[in-house]
């Protein structure tokens, strides 16, 4: 090992935190976006609103409890297109309930849950 890298990773300018990095995705926007549509809608579309979120919110949790590593970037991976699938599944769903309901203003919450995966 050069000295140069030797001194860089004793003075801590690499840190495990850097090889393993936390990549959590937070719905809280999202979520609060939800809360406020909600009790605007009939019962049937917060029941099929709801069930898409809380499909999203359970592969988030288990995504953000996945640490990122060199090890085990396939498994983090494959969880990350299925978000990528939920998210879209929970967009398909605001799509169609804002065109029931034309007198909502679904663009907030459409581009809250457009920058999940940012």
């Amino acid at each position: 090992m050069s000295s140069r890298l030797k001194d860089i990773l004793t003075e801590g300018h690499i840190t495990n935190s850097m090889w393993t990095g936390t990549r959590a995705i937070s719905l809280v926007r999202v979520n609060s976006l939800l809360n406020e549509f909600a009790p605007k809608l009939e019962k049937k579309e917060q029941e099929k609103l709801a069930d898409a979120y809380a499909q999203l919110e359970i592969l988030v949790e288990s995504l953000n409890k996945t640490p990122y590593s060199i090890f085990n970037q396939d498994q983090w991976r494959l969880l990350n297109l299925v978000l990528m699938g939920k998210v879209a599944e929970l967009q398909l769903v605001v799509e169609d309930i804002a065109e029931k309901n034309k007198d909502i203003d679904y663009w907030p919450l459409a581009k809250a849950i457009e920058t999940i995966l940012i």
